[in-house]
């Protein structure tokens, strides 16, 4: 191997995956009043949603510190290989911010052999990323040719997802209380997306939550490409069976050739709240 891949924690690839490739992740830091955690390291998934539907007020969340980065680039670097980081989208989140400053730590040398990558995608999209950037590493593939590779496949990442409850939203300023209450009344599921500067914007609105899930299969159709052939990944916000029926709507429908199911991280959980189910893809 010449290249090892570094990523956060908001990369919700499954635990098996990450040992697979040696994958290491800088935690992100959620904080319930004053108790501050760090992410998927003394907070669970399962932790986290159950904290979240007992608090009143959502957590914040902060990005991983520029130290955090600096050790793990600094241990693959001594190992004398290259060190691709790829990060949560800078329109989420500072960590992309964090990811330069760690760099900028090293001597010019240095920073010749490290490369950072905004995925502007958050969840199974940067997974998927880090994943397919793995993949590269583990066959051999120089730091630079990799990075060019994920620069090339982030802008044709599509995260699709639908929330179940306004409530989260509510809280966290994303929308009003007269619009919570209309949302609610009506039984309206957005449908949200990731647009080209890594920000959450709103697709579409229908009713029911059947329907939202139908609606996540049909944009995907309408979207994707050569869907077969893709490693798809499908999401869920404590709500596992949930996933696993869409996961198998996603492969009877389209047959792609590998699904990941993750757990959506609190990063974007914070704010979706339990329920939130997506598909990551290729347009």
């Amino acid at each position: 191997m010449k290249s090892r891949i570094i990523t956060d924690s908001a990369n919700d690839l499954p635990e098996e995956l990450l040992k697979k490739y040696d994958i290491k992740f800088a935690p992100l830091s959620i904080a319930f009043e004053d108790d501050v955690f760090q992410d998927c390291v003394d907070l669970s998934r399962e932790q986290f949603y159950s904290r979240l539907i007992e608090e009143k007020q959502i957590p914040r969340t902060s990005q991983p510190s520029p130290q955090a980065f600096f050790d793990l680039i600094k241990d693959v670097l001594a190992k004398g290989l290259d060190a691709v980081v790829i990060t949560l989208s800078s329109g989420l989140s500072g960590t992309y911010s964090s990811a330069v400053m760690a760099r900028d730590m090293f001597s010019p040398e240095e920073q010749k052999r490290i490369f950072l990558v905004d995925s502007l995608s958050a969840s199974l999209g940067l997974g998927l990323l880090v994943y397919e950037a793995a993949k590269l590493a583990q066959e051999g593939m120089a730091g630079k040719e990799i990075a060019e590779k994920i620069e090339q496949l982030k802008r044709r990442m599509t995260p699709i997802f639908t929330v179940n409850t306004f409530e989260y939203l509510l809280k966290g300023g994303r929308i009003n209380k007269v619009q919570a209450f209309f949302g609610t009344v009506l039984d309206i599921k957005p449908i949200l997306t990731l647009n080209s500067e890594g920000k959450i914007e709103a697709l579409e609105k229908v009713r029911g939550r059947k329907k939202a899930i139908s609606r996540l299969l049909d944009i995907m159709a309408e979207k994707g490409r050569d869907l077969e052939k893709q490693s798809v990944g499908v999401v869920h916000a404590h709500a596992l069976e949930e996933a696993r029926e869409l996961a198998n709507s996603v492969k009877s429908r389209f047959n792609v050739k590998e699904i990941i199911i993750g757990e959506l991280s609190a990063s974007i959980g914070t704010h979706t709240g339990p329920g939130c189910l997506s598909v990551f893809f290729y347009r």
